[in-house]
Formats: C-alpha cells, sequence, structure tokens
C-alpha cells in the first residue's frame, strides 16, 4: 500500500467498534446462498465453518468512508437499489474521491463511498459451481461477503489477485462483495472535468464494469462500477 492511503487511513478514517450481530440475512443474501448453497444454506454455512466471522487483517480499518476526525460518524454509504443512482449522480459532482488499485498491472479505482474497508490476504471458502470469477465466500464481520476475482472477471490475468493480496470491501445491494485485486495505490481527489464518461467503445474487453477515466499525469485510470459487479455476482 503507498504511503499516501497508508496517511490517509491514519489521519481520517474513523475506526467504529465491531458490528453488533447480524439479524438474519438479507433479501440479496439468502438470494446468493440459496443459488450456490442451496435452500439449507444455514447447515452448509456451518458445515463448511462459516458460521463465525473470518480472522482478517484489516488495512484500512470498517468504515473507509466515515468522518474525519472531530466529525460525527455518520454512514452515507449507499445501499440496495441506491448504488446505481449514486453511480449515475457521480458525473454531475463537482469532485469523486476514489481508492487506487493495481490488477495485473493497471489502474483502477473505486469511489470511496462505496469502499467499507480493505483487508490484507483474505481467503475465501471454495463454493460448488460458482464461476471462474466468484473466487468463494467469507464470513466477514457476521455477513456474508462474496469474493471476486478482478483479474478473471475482467478478463486481464491477475496471479496476484489468485492470492488474494489484497480484497476492496464494498458494500451495495444489501450486501457485501469483496474486490480480490494485486495491490493498493493512492487515493484520487478528482474534480469531475478529469474524469471521461461514457468509455465503452475505448476501453473494449471488461466494458460494462467500468463508469470512467480518470485521467491522472500520463495515465488513465478506470473507475470501477461496484453496481454492475454487484448484478453479476447475484444474477448470473
Amino acid at each position: 500500500m503507498s504511503k499516501k492511503l497508508e496517511e490517509y487511513f491514519k489521519n481520517a478514517v474513523v475506526v467504529p467498534g465491531e458490528e453488533a450481530a447480524r439479524e438474519g440475512f438479507t433479501e440479496p443474501e439468502r438470494a446468493f446462498l440459496e443459488k450456490y448453497l442451496g435452500v439449507e444454506y444455514e447447515a452448509a454455512l456451518e458445515a463448511k465453518g462459516l458460521s463465525r466471522p473470518a480472522r482478517v487483517e484489516t488495512v484500512s480499518g470498517p468504515g473507509v468512508g466515515a468522518q474525519a476526525p472531530g466529525h460525527a460518524a455518520t454512514d452515507h454509504r449507499p445501499d440496495l437499489g441506491e448504488t446505481a443512482r449514486f453511480e449515475a449522480g457521480l458525473r454531475d459532482a463537482q469532485e469523486l474521491q476514489l481508492v487506487g488499485f493495481s490488477v495485473a498491472g493497471q489502474d483502477f479505482a473505486v469511489p470511496i463511498e462505496l469502499v467499507q474497508e480493505v483487508l490484507r490476504g483474505a481467503a475465501p471458502t471454495k463454493i460448488p459451481a460458482a464461476p471462474p470469477y466468484l473466487a468463494g465466500i467469507m464470513n466477514l464481520r457476521g455477513r456474508v461477503t462474496p469474493l471476486v476475482n478482478l483479474g478473471t472477471i475482467l478478463d486481464i490475468g491477475c496471479d496476484a489477485c489468485d492470492q488474494g493480496r489484497f480484497v476492496i470491501v464494498c458494500r451495495a445491494a444489501g450486501m457485501r462483495l469483496g474486490l480480490m485485486v494485486e495491490a493498493m495505490a493512492a487515493m484520487h481527489r478528482a474534480s469531475a472535468d478529469r474524469v471521461e464518461w461514457g468509455i465503452e467503445a475505448q476501453v473494449g474487453v471488461g466494458a460494462q464494469y467500468l463508469i470512467g477515466l480518470l485521467k491522472h499525469d500520463d495515465r488513465l485510470i478506470k473507475i470501477i462500477s461496484i453496481d454492475s459487479l454487484f448484478q453479476k455476482v447475484l444474477k448470473s
């Protein structure tokens, strides 16, 4: 992880305490579990050792999008059907804050408002009949969390992603999703005029999972659509 991003997490992130134990599953969680584990998914989770939260090493701490110290730690991250509207609204924003990372040597980013936390070396539990891009699931602080290999779903390959070197945990669509990436980079604070939207013709493969391109120095940073990834995982 870059020094700049570590300093941001240290100085600007309010880390809340452990979340309260969950009270049942959300509808998207139930749909996901029934799809891959069957209607007896609770027994399957118990058999796979997923009834208890996994031990993880947190790089950023829960609540990456929290307020700076001295402010109320109010959670404004989009949830359920709000994610698509949030991403569409980015086009009208004056400024974007993005968490940067790399996959197969390429630069990517996600809006910081959608990031719950960043983990180091999280190992998912394999699930039967899963598509190649779905590495497995884990119990993260009492919530079912599918882990997606971004290198596979974007069709660019990434051996470091297979190893789960870093996992960016995003929350939307009523559940969480872990993005397995190669390395973390800097946080980007950019004015909207530095972002190009409607980029499908420019990027080709994986374009359906991107919402824009950030022009940064001599590089183009691809902005991931978390909503599109959630829709793929929940409906594929």
